[in-house]
């Protein structure tokens, strides 16, 4: 089989899952591709290239590491520094950069922290007038936002440059459906939360996930819902509302109830 940068992990591992480990064995950060569930979520949407800035090493390594189990490298020409990748917005967003109609939000100082800027992200992106682009700065390329953003009608195009990656997002079309109805997603009162989980009385199953690490909470959750019987519900104590979980969650249709009681205090009910 024949790949270069832009190959998705889920292909290179369905053609030959012994890239699993030849990937893994690269460094730490690619040991999530040993847990299947994790796997399946992220493998088919990041690129070896997208791998490569998220596992801070060369995607030429990678390259290396599968040729050597029997995969094809293909050349590829180097992107000038700077280069563009578009995801669906080129046009409208250079437009915008052209016109000076851009507002730059930094999140490495946020992840740097320790914390998720997702809810930053949103707040901001909410201000931005009709028109404008965000410009999000990060060290890699943000891929499970990219996908979010993209069900809630905004295309995006990246930019690296030395040692930043810059994602540009402009909202070009309406949400997707189920996105605009909200038929999948409730936000909820603690109250209410708790009437719909008396609805699965011997049927509900639970999980505490507040002290793990990430991605931990993400797989516990997938996992505990892989094993729920039809009919049943999860439960679930979390400190934060998993942002990055939710898409996952719609596209496996389960509809889930959220309530906030407090700082660090999350609450989610899934069932299909």
């Amino acid at each position: 089989m024949k790949i270069n940068s832009q190959t998705k992990i889920s292909v290179i591992i369905k053609h030959n899952a012994q890239a699993i480990e030849a990937i893994a064995s690269i460094n730490p950060h690619f040991n999530k591709l040993r847990n299947p569930v994790l796997r399946r979520v992220l493998a088919p949407r990041v690129t070896l290239q997208d791998a490569a800035r998220i596992g801070k090493c060369e995607v030429d390594v990678m390259l290396q590491k599968l040729a050597a189990i029997g995969f094809e490298v293909q050349m590829e020409e180097q992107p000038a520094a700077g280069h563009f990748t578009p995801a669906g917005g080129s046009q409208p967003i250079a437009t915008a950069l052209e016109a000076g109609k851009v507002r730059v939000l930094d999140v490495r100082p946020i992840l740097a922290g320790g914390s998720d800027p997702f809810k930053q992200i949103m707040e901001t992106l909410q201000a931005v007038p009709e028109g404008h682009v965000l410009e999000v700065v990060n060290s890699f390329e943000p891929a499970p936002l990219i996908n979010i953003l993209q069900k809630k009608g905004y295309a995006s195009m990246v930019k690296t440059q030395g040692g930043a990656v810059h994602t540009f997002f402009v909202k070009t079309s309406e949400p997707e459906e189920g996105e605009r109805k909200g038929e999948w997603l409730f936000h909820t009162t603690p109250g209410a939360l708790e009437q719909e989980k008396e609805k699965f009385a011997g049927s509900l199953a639970e999980v505490d996930v507040r002290e793990l690490e990430m991605p931990l909470p993400m797989v516990t959750i997938l996992n505990e819902l892989e094993a729920l019987p039809q009919g049943h519900a999860l439960f679930v104590h979390h400190k934060k509302i998993p942002q990055y979980l939710l898409p996952e969650l719609e596209e496996r249709h389960f509809k889930t109830w959220v309530a906030e009681l407090g700082e660090g205090n999350v609450k989610l009910l899934i069932h299909r």
